[in-house]
């Protein structure tokens, strides 16, 4: 195993080593000449922003579980299978519903017959002694009217007032603490008398008692006299229900029983049909089809992390979406744009995309949509970091792509036209300065340059080069303490530390220069 690796880092170090010689010696094609020297070139230099991001469907058909509860999924159809319109996508588990339907059908036969039966007797008796029967109601109404009083007027406002009394106390203490804090030095600077000292200190605690005493009353109220009023007005409402009830026994023993069992079967009645209604839908739902043609993913490609709970034998919820149908014609990418970026960027504007998935090709597409307020679920304690969600769509057709997948996007943000460039590592920072070396028959010259915007991999330089000359890539003495040009988020240079050797980023630099700026 340790000679595999060893001889995998040997090739890769001998691929290394050829790309720098070929990116060296290519000075005809990508400005660079050998011995680690490039061209200063005056030309366009285009400008671009690259985030990475995540596919979605623009367009999809969500398969969703109607029925309501968490029912068990005891078949579903493979991932990544073609479906067409109308295939069985998924099947729940339907016995138990099947058994209470069964069950409520034949408790419905009973309370109609019961029913039908004790609206036969009330119809005998329902004159009788109307007079008694409705004042005992309208003490009903009274106590009910009382109750919801207390529920809606009086418990709301002594609350609001025990709130109130809290936050005074509290605004007050926060004063007098205030003014408590500088005493000690004042007293002592002769500012105050020991008696306004003394005083001071006997405010303070005060305004702590009184906010302890709020909050006690506040409590009292909570745990003792809310509860005790709320059982008083419920208590005479069912004392005012039981007088209802003795009036109607009073008047006429048998009308009251009638009017109770037909209350109570028509509830029943109602009951039973709604809870009949219900189960009937879930059972029409429990075998969910296709309700268009394409390929199947499991879960919501914008939940990737719930994907794992869409399995045979477990559980599926309400509403809880169990597949997804995207449509491969409508694909974008989202992605999160520095706030010092965003005001680079707007809608209609070209991008390439390339997914993570399909390596060996490149999307074209457009943005679409940018949020006009910045993402602040990314932002941690302290972070002052904000990103904007954007939406690019991919073009075309034929895109055969995965949501959820991860993809890069490069949107061209522009063009700067003539201008003179040069390699982001052939620039160094010492001191808020920076300098490049130039070529010299006797070697080389530490020149100092002033420099100008910039993109992934190319600097412009406003003063201190002309195009054709020849500067080092590197910096050849590591006594001299420089800094290598980096790229801030708004697209301006700085310097960070670098080493006497070309790393992995110069190489993608000067590859990427001999494609973008030959």
């Amino acid at each position: 195993m340790n000679n595999q690796i060893k001889a995998t880092l040997g090739i890769g170090i001998l691929i290394l080593g050829v790309g720098l010689w070929i990116v060296m010696a290519g000075a005809g094609t990508g400005g660079l000449s050998q011995g680690g020297f490039t061209t200063v070139k005056r030309g366009t230099l285009k400008m671009a922003l690259t985030e990475r991001g995540t596919l979605k469907t623009r367009n999809a058909t969500r398969i969703r579980s109607e029925v309501h509860g968490r029912t068990q999924i005891e078949w579903m159809v493979d991932e990544g299978k073609k479906v067409v319109e109308g295939e069985v996508l998924v099947q729940l588990e339907k016995t138990e519903v099947q058994r209470r339907v069964d069950q409520l059908e034949n408790e419905l036969i009973s309370i109609e017959t019961n029913l039908n039966s004790a609206r036969t007797d009330l119809i005998i008796q329902q004159d009788r002694n109307k007079t008694s029967l409705e004042k005992a109601k309208l003490s009903l109404e009274v106590a009910q009217v009382e109750k919801e009083k207390l529920l809606l007027g009086d418990i709301p406002k002594q609350e609001r007032s025990l709130a109130l009394a809290i936050e005074k106390a509290e605004s007050e203490l926060v004063r007098a603490e205030g003014l408590w804090e500088d005493m000690p030095e004042m007293l002592e600077k002769g500012f105050v008398t020991q008696d306004q000292f003394e005083q001071e200190r006997i405010n303070l605690k005060e305004k702590r008692e009184g906010l302890v005493t709020a909050k006690q009353e506040q409590k009292l109220y909570d745990d003792f006299e809310k509860p005790l009023s709320i059982k008083q007005k419920a208590a005479g409402v069912t004392e005012a229900l039981r007088n209802v009830e003795m009036e109607t026994r009073q008047a006429d023993t048998l009308i009251g029983n009638l009017k109770v069992k037909v209350n109570q079967s028509e509830r029943a009645l109602m009951e039973s049909q709604e809870e009949l209604d219900r189960e009937k839908y879930d059972l029409d739902r429990m075998t969910i089809v296709a309700p268009v043609a394409g390929v199947i993913f499991y879960g919501n490609p914008d939940r990737p992390w719930d994907r794992d709970d869409i399995r045979v034998g477990g559980d599926a919820r309400y509403n809880q979406i169990i597949q997804t149908i995207p449509d491969p014609k409508e694909m974008a990418v989202m992605i999160k744009v520095h706030e010092a970026d965003i005001d680079k960027i707007a809608t209609e504007m070209p991008a390439v995309i390339r997914s993570e998935v399909q390596k060996g090709r490149v999307f074209e597409g457009e943005v679409m949509k940018i949020d006009s307020v910045a993402n602040a679920g990314d932002r941690r304690w302290g972070d002052q970091v904000r990103r904007f969600n954007v939406e690019v769509r991919l073009m075309g057709s034929d895109l055969d792509l995965k949501p959820g997948t991860s993809a890069e996007v490069e949107i061209n943000i522009g063009e700067i036209e003539d201008v003179v460039y040069v390699p982001l590592q052939a620039v160094h920072a010492e001191s808020g300065n920076y300098y490049c070396y130039l070529k010299t028959a006797s070697g080389h010259e530490k020149v100092p340059v002033q420099v100008g915007r910039s993109n992934e991999s190319f600097l412009e330089i406003i003063i201190g080069l002309v195009p054709g000359q020849e500067i080092l890539l590197y910096r050849p003495d590591a006594s001299e303490s420089t800094d290598q040009i980096q790229k801030t988020p708004n697209g301006e240079p700085t310097g960070e530390q670098s080493s006497l050797q070309i790393d992995e980023s110069d190489f993608m630099v000067l590859l990427s220069a001999e494609s973008d700026f030959s």
